[in-house]
């Protein structure tokens, strides 16, 4: 991939997930001024990762038919109009219609993850993969505290910036992102693997890519339980408060970035992909499996980079694994669908690591998330070795990119 491309695609997830994080910590806020009750507050955020398991797997599909920029751009456009209702909401009906259409407009990062898949050689995947991943990452980081700051003045207000950064960026995409695949690639699309939604389901319950699935859905489960009642956990344990917790996820939140946007691509380089995603499920069961035996809070500083290095080396090496195993007319279907059997994880991995540390114990979730991910790693040891693709991708981009290579300096 050139690099002026990857910065482009960096950016603009990066800008993305800012403007989706923005709205993040003012939303319950902003919904019981309009009268929500705290259960409509926990559908509001519902709503948005429903609608997104949805669109996400259709935006695919229409990016492997149409091509990746122009519903890229459309879904950058999509997240503008969608953060403007917000600002603009004068009832709980209008949050829930920004919130519906946020997630509606939430398949950027699938495509993100498809444009790599074109644009890059089976070497250099998983470090782009990466960047992407630590752009989000960035972002998630970045976008609640500005939210947070912006809204001061007025609630509203972290809508308005959100709408902002959102149609900057998708005019910024549509002079500097190029297409990543040819008019005779795209027009092939309806002709891929999962171009039906029979097709999408077969691919996605057959092996190897049932496997990648199977590790996806139990690690992120494990991985999103334990973030959401880390902070519930740290407060029982140790009496931490909220801006301690905070600036654990901060600590969290950083070690990630790093680790996708400086390592990954070494590690994968060296060890290969397999490896990689088994040293994360790996990472993260020891993270979870220590947690309830710390000592003290300070015994963090050890812990958050073992689950931060485990997220980012699992996450973005499994989407490219999952790219490798994937017909080259159906990259944007089947990783938007792989992100249907993440969003499941993320919906029920905090409710029933919320029953177990309500019922059972402060320390069950965290003990049972770490059986989960030993049998992800066990999972994960099933995966071909052998999966990446024996051809390059074709598209314009990767073709330049080659031709570039081959000029004398």
């Amino acid at each position: 991939m050139k690099r002026g491309v990857s910065a482009v695609l960096f950016t603009s997830v990066l800008v993305d997930t800012v403007g989706f994080g923005i709205v993040i910590p003012v939303l319950p806020f902003y919904a019981t001024e309009f009268g929500a009750t705290p259960f409509e507050v926990t559908v509001l955020f519902a709503a948005f990762s429903a609608m997104q398991m949805v669109a996400t797997p259709v935006w695919g599909r229409f990016s492997d038919r149409h091509g990746r920029r122009p519903l890229f751009i459309a879904g950058l456009f999509a997240s503008a109009l969608s953060h403007l209702v917000f600002g603009l909401a004068t009832s709980l009906w209008l949050l829930f219609v920004s919130r519906i259409a946020a997630g509606a407009a939430g398949g950027t990062i699938s495509i993100a993850h498809a444009y790599i898949a074109d644009t890059t050689t089976a070497e250099d995947r998983a470090h782009h993969m990466g960047l992407v991943g630590a752009a989000a990452g960035l972002g998630f980081m970045l976008g609640p505290a500005l939210g947070g700051f912006v809204s001061h003045w007025d609630l509203s207000y972290p809508g308005y910036v959100a709408a902002a950064l959102a149609a900057g960026n998708a005019i910024s995409a549509y002079f500097l992102l190029p297409e990543s695949r040819s008019r005779e690639v795209a027009e092939r699309g309806s002709h891929g693997e999962a171009a039906t939604t029979r097709g999408l389901f077969r691919t996605l319950t057959r092996p190897p890519i049932s496997l990648m699935m199977g590790v996806y859905f139990l690690s992120i489960s494990s991985f999103t339980g334990m973030t959401a009642l880390l902070a519930l956990f740290l407060e029982d344990r140790f009496a931490l408060d909220a801006g301690d917790v905070g600036l654990v996820f901060t600590l969290a939140g950083g070690a990630t970035v790093v680790m996708r946007g400086l390592f990954l691509g070494v590690l994968v380089r060296r060890h290969g992909e397999k490896a990689v995603v088994r040293m994360g499920a790996g990472a993260l069961f020891l993270a979870l499996a220590i947690l309830p035996l710390l000592p003290n809070a300070w015994w963090m500083l050890l812990d958050v980079p073992l689950f931060a290095f485990g997220a980012g080396a699992l996450f973005p090496t499994l989407a490219t694994l999952v790219s490798f195993a994937t017909d080259e007319h159906s990259q944007g279907a089947v990783l938007g669908g792989s992100q249907v059997v993440g969003g499941l994880g993320r919906v029920t991995g905090p409710l029933w690591f919320g029953l177990l540390f309500q019922n059972v114990g402060v320390r069950s979730p965290f003990i049972a998330g770490a059986l989960l991910l030993a049998a992800s790693w066990a999972l994960a040891g099933r995966i071909p070795s052998q999966t990446r693709p024996r051809r390059p991708p074709v598209s314009p981009v990767a073709e330049e990119m080659e031709a570039q290579s081959l000029q004398p300096e």
